[in-house]
């Protein structure tokens, strides 16, 4: 019970009275979010305050009238990620409009793992774990959506892996997390499930558009300390053509340091890799402070930039937006996006979803667990598990079509409950899974600033996989 001692704000209120040995007999006795106290009895043990978040708002206040609800759990950045948590709940509450799921709505908890002094002393990687196992262990989650990051999820998935807990992150694309799932099977899937492509892709993407402009010489700044940037600074070294000079860091002072190393380098481009969007700020705004950024080098930026927000932090920097170009996976523009874009704003009263880059992407991780849990409550005895869950996302690309939206929710569960698969086009674009690495695959957008420095633009979409030269579409006039 060392979690319950690291998450502050927990508190266990003795309602129920069972003996009992782990959280599981609790939960199997009286449902979510009891658990095993220290007396040996069942307990109620309250949410932190960090997850107070919930769909219904009123979820833990009134959990009796909840308690057949299937409860999800997320955890995220509070405010840095918003608008991927709104998808999230977006989803949550179409599918709850739509009937639940055989007569069972579906609840959803929302907790945030920013450092944050007014609730506790944890630091994010602390409260990214705390929350994390506070979910699957305590409130008995069978998936959680997220974390953003590939570091917090590769922590975070660690923790609850032998809980049997589902993890789907709709943004952490580093590579290096496939190899945390055994090669899976219908029997034994993997709980480790992503809906954006894995960075080998995008490493592929960006060395191909740095070659193909023209760029002889590249210096790469990166952060050491995680999954994503250091896998992807590797892909783009061995992919790109040219001489790259490589500026590891693991502290904002080496971030820094190295920052000013880069703006005094011999180099046609700097490409800039953390997966904190904190330090991609930070890296613009050092950079506008530099004078070696002037002389009209490149500046490239990857997915965890395309945020709005970044653009009005790093104000200082506002001269040099004309030089940014950047990757992301991209986002198609049909008639399913189109779709969540319209229901994402009539929800939030007009909103945009494209300030970030993996709304449409979360939208997506969360339809496909509310698709998997369909898949283990018909074919694993009206039960609902992480297990169960991965085997129906084992089963979602091939098949008849079947287009994310709620209006399709009848028909998914249908299918899975004969047993019958499907082949699902998300607002993100096709998710085809591969049967052993249970990774997709899709194109990236190649993306600059806008003239007014407020936005991006799109500049074009491929296939890094498929091509290996860049369409001329791709390349600037």
């Amino acid at each position: 019970m060392w979690f319950l001692q690291l998450v502050q704000g927990c508190s266990l209120s003795t309602t129920n009275v069972e003996d009992c040995q782990s959280n599981a007999e609790c939960r199997a006795a009286f449902g979510w979010g009891s658990v095993c106290g220290e007396d040996g009895l069942c307990a109620d043990v309250e949410p932190s305050p960090r997850c107070e978040r919930t769909i219904p708002a009123d979820l833990f206040e009134n959990r009796l009238e909840y308690r057949d609800s299937i409860v999800l759990g997320s955890v995220y950045e509070r405010e840095e990620s918003l608008l991927d948590v709104m998808s999230f709940e977006l989803a949550i509450t179409q599918v709850n409009d739509s009937g639940g799921l055989d007569g069972h709505p579906f609840a959803f908890v929302q907790c945030t793992n920013e450092e944050d002094p007014a609730l506790d002393s944890l630091t994010a990687e602390e409260a990214n774990l705390a929350m994390a196992l506070s979910l699957a262990d305590e409130i008995g989650v069978p998936a959680i959506m997220g974390p953003s990051y590939s570091s917090r999820t590769q922590l975070a998935y660690a923790g609850v892996k032998e809980l049997g807990t589902l993890m789907i992150s709709p943004s952490a694309t580093s590579p290096s997390l496939t190899a945390l799932d055994d090669p899976a099977t219908d029997q034994n899937p993997g709980r480790l499930w992503r809906t954006a492509p894995p960075d080998s892709i995008q490493g592929r993407a960006i060395a191909l558009d740095a070659t193909a402009r023209g760029v002889a010489t590249i210096a790469i700044v990166y952060d050491q300390d995680g999954a994503y940037a250091e896998f992807l600074a590797t892909v783009v070294a061995e992919e790109f053509d040219g001489t790259e000079i490589l500026l590891p860091f693991t502290t904002a002072t080496d971030r820094d340091s190295q920052t000013a190393e880069a703006g005094s380098a011999d180099v046609d481009e700097v490409l800039f890799v953390s997966s904190d969007k904190g330090d991609v700020s930070a890296f613009l705004n050092g950079a506008g402070a530099i004078a070696g950024f002037d002389d009209g080098r490149g500046i490239f930026l990857t997915d965890a930039a395309y945020d709005t927000n970044i653009l009005t932090d790093a104000r200082s920097a506002e001269r040099l937006f004309p030089n940014i170009r950047g990757t992301r996976p991209a986002t198609p523009a049909g008639d399913t996006y189109n779709f969540f874009l319209a229901s994402f704003a009539a929800q939030y009263d007009g909103e945009s979803a494209e300030g970030s880059g993996f709304t449409a992407y979360a939208y997506d991780a969360a339809w496909l667990v509310l698709y998997g849990s369909a898949w283990s409550y018909f074919q694993e005895d009206e039960v609902v598990t992480g297990t169960g869950i991965a085997r129906g996302l084992r089963n979602v690309s091939q098949g008849p079509e079947v287009v994310v939206r709620p209006t399709s929710w009848n028909s998914v569960t249908s299918a899975f409950s004969r047993g019958s698969s499907i082949d699902v086009l998300g607002a993100s674009g096709t998710l085809d899974y591969d049967p052993v690495t249970e990774e997709t695959a899709g194109p990236i957008d190649l993306w600059t600033v806008q003239a007014a420095g407020r936005d991006f633009d799109v500049v074009c979409t491929f296939d890094p996989v498929a091509v290996r030269t860049l369409p001329a579409g791709c390349l600037p006039e």
